[in-house]
């Protein structure tokens, strides 16, 4: 009987908690990042098998398993503090304190929002530790040499043998010049300086002779020295093509910080959109190298987020939204998800957590996953007002009964993943899991206090305005196995 009661009450709102979690997963193939594209299929069609082995199977094998000893004694001091944390939600006092510090919490969180970097807030590799061996010794070549981070910048001319002209040379010694003025540059390597070295050689290395020859005959000599003085052939090929129309531009960097990674590409951007047109036949292709490749990321890491986030955001709106026929039900599973995904950027921003394909992840995760506690909450509340017709009764009772389910069940995700924090050598997966118990953890908060405090102070009419639904409870309302 248990059972039954049990799938005929919990079904329906759990297969909307389900299908949230499918579609915050399922959102993430939106994205333009292949590796999560694959992992939302799966993610997703993980989650909606859900429906068949917990909703369906469990009251099932409950009914025909042998029946607990001593079920109801157990979990006593937790029921008796969701007791008296539902007595005092259900206040309006203490509602409206919550109210007012979510509020509070909102804006606090909205400007830790604003310190989240994109990308790489940290140098070295961001799979690893910073004191992992790799990262130490990428640090310390940093401090001695020019940089370990290259950034590739191809120049194309639309003519065989274009590169000769001096009017192109002087746009890439111009260009140069222009990517010298950034703070992180090292060193930078590029056809001009190789012709303005080889140039001062030829004339007894005389520091005069430092600069840039004004016609396209002494340039391909001085290209033709170059090579012919090299023992090894193709000794032009890591600065010109072979048919002397496209040239790479290397600049070296000490880290891949987004900040670093950000100011070179915005710096290479605007020369080209200012200068880049002035010699005719002269393109710049953006960008190689890492540098170049984690730009790249970092631009599909943010364009997945401003895509990904509110699109699950909104699917869960719309979802909850019908499922109740109210605006409100779904405006207040919206307050739920924006609070915690606010608080949980403002927790990246201050810990210095950049936001990378990795972050990106466990937020739509968080969403989708956690919001199921409110959804729970939030019906149970609507069911024991059908049954008992006092507000601040139901709202004490859901907290008491589902607040116990809420409760195990945050407990039991946070600690299936707890451990990659302080056992896994590699530092995304750590980043990765506190995340989603960062999430986890501000959805339980929000289920438990945010989402009881606001259907006692407006009282919502999806759930005050429901008939009476005779479920034959025991004296206490209890429900245990909700």
């Amino acid at each position: 009987l248990a059972a039954r009661r049990t799938f005929d009450s919990l079904f329906r709102p759990g297969s909307l908690g389900v299908i949230s979690d499918a579609v915050g997963l399922l959102v993430l193939a939106l994205g333009s990042v292949p590796i999560n594209t694959n992992l939302s299929y799966y993610a997703s069609l993980w989650a909606l098998c859900v429906i068949v082995n917990v909703l369906l199977m469990v009251p099932l094998l409950l009914s025909v398993l042998p029946k607990p000893r001593d079920a109801g004694v157990r979990h006593g001091l937790m029921r008796r503090t969701l007791g008296v944390l539902g007595q005092r939600v259900a206040g309006k006092g203490t509602a409206k304190g919550i109210l007012i510090i979510s509020v509070l919490l909102y804006l606090i969180g909205g400007y830790g929002s604003s310190l989240v970097e994109i990308g790489d807030s940290r140098p070295g590799s961001p799979l690893l530790y910073p004191d992992h061996e790799f990262n130490v010794s990428a640090r310390a070549i940093s401090e001695r040499f020019p940089g370990s981070e290259e950034l590739y910048v191809i120049v194309r001319s639309d003519k065989r043998g274009g590169l000769k002209r001096p009017e192109v040379l002087a746009a890439l010694s111009d260009f140069q010049n222009h990517m010298a003025l950034d703070p992180g540059l090292g060193a930078m390597k590029g056809l001009p300086d190789l012709l303005r070295q080889v140039n001062r050689l030829l004339h007894n290395d005389d520091l005069r002779w430092y600069r840039m020859p004004n016609d396209g005959l002494t340039i391909g000599g001085l290209m033709f020295a170059y090579m012919a003085s090299s023992p090894i052939p193709g000794a032009l090929n890591e600065f010109v093509s072979p048919e002397e129309s496209d040239a790479n531009m290397v600049f070296y960097y000490k880290d891949r910080k987004g900040s670093t990674v950000r100011r070179a590409i915005q710096m290479a951007k605007n020369w080209i959109v200012e200068h880049g047109a002035e010699v005719e036949g002269l393109r710049f292709h953006l960008a190689g190298g890492t540098v170049g490749v984690t730009a790249a990321i970092n631009e599909a890491v943010f364009e997945t987020n401003r895509l990904v986030i509110p699109l699950v955001l909104g699917f869960i709106f719309l979802f909850v939204m019908v499922f109740y026929s109210s605006f409100h039900a779904g405006w207040l599973i919206f307050v739920a998800m924006s609070f915690a995904t606010v608080l949980s950027y403002a927790y990246m921003g201050v810990r210095g957590i950049g936001l990378n394909i990795n972050t990106v992840l466990m937020i739509a995760v968080g969403i989708g996953v956690g919001i199921d506690y409110s959804i729970y909450i939030m019906d149970r509340v609507r069911e024991e007002m059908g049954r008992v017709g006092d507000l601040p009764i139901a709202v004490a009772r859901a907290i008491g009964t589902t607040g116990l389910a809420v409760c195990v069940t945050a407990g039991a995700l946070v600690l299936g993943v707890i451990l990659w924090v302080f056992m896994s050598d590699l530092r995304f997966q750590a980043e990765a899991a506190l995340m989603l118990i960062v999430m986890l953890g501000l959805n339980f908060v929000a289920a438990l206090l945010l989402v009881p405090a606001w259907i006692i102070l407006f009282r919502p009419k999806f759930i005050i305005g429901g008939k009476k639904r005779r479920l034959n409870y025991d004296e206490n309302g209890s429900n245990a196995c909700r």
